[in-house]
């Protein structure tokens, strides 16, 4: 059964084919929110809000594109929406956003100053990837990060396979000139 038939299914009650949409898109939807938002909990709850999302939208979803398309696009938003809203509170201390962002697993043949180094490294690179503007970042963890086509990600994105294209040129130059000193 395809994603369009459980969702019918969804939309006429059908409890099964929602926990069915939610086994299949789960994992994908978790790892792209930790992606935006850098923190477990919060790419936790937030995938926990995009079903929600597609659970309440049932009656009024129509299959114009992929389900996974439609829940792409639902997990950006919200994430984007709780990146603006911790930088509005300022619910996180310095210490807790830093623990969190920069915990990496250990790799087995690096020696403890190159397992620094390369978490001092990516640290940094998210800090620039962070940097870039909304639209830019986006396109990139699409692309980058979720390995979405050009395609994909215009539909996520809601524009053209050419305003991604050119999103992801000057996220890139952007990228570039702000990582230039980092490795040099």
């Amino acid at each position: 059964m395809d994603d369009a038939q459980l969702m019918q299914r969804v939309r006429e009650g059908d409890e099964a084919a929602f926990r069915l949409i939610v086994e299949t898109h789960q994992r994908q939807i978790l790892n792209l929110c930790y992606r935006f938002v850098a923190n477990q909990q919060d790419a936790e709850e937030v995938a926990q809000d995009v079903f929600i999302h597609l659970f309440r939208s049932a009656k009024t979803y129509q299959p114009t594109a992929k389900l996974s398309t439609y829940l792409y696009r639902i997990a950006v938003n919200l994430s984007l929406n709780r990146i603006r809203d911790r930088k509005r509170k300022r619910m996180f201390s310095l210490e807790a956003m830093k623990s969190e962002r920069h915990r990496e697993l250990p790799h087995p043949d690096g020696s403890p100053d190159r397992i620094l180094e390369k978490s001092e490294l990516a640290a940094q690179v998210r800090k620039v990837l962070d940097g870039l503007p909304e639209s830019q970042r986006t396109a990139v963890v699409l692309k980058r990060f979720e390995g979405m086509s050009y395609e994909e990600i215009a539909g996520v994105m809601h524009c053209s396979v050419s305003a991604v294209e050119s999103l992801l040129h000057r996220a890139k130059i952007g990228l570039k000139k702000k990582l230039k000193p980092l490795v040099s």
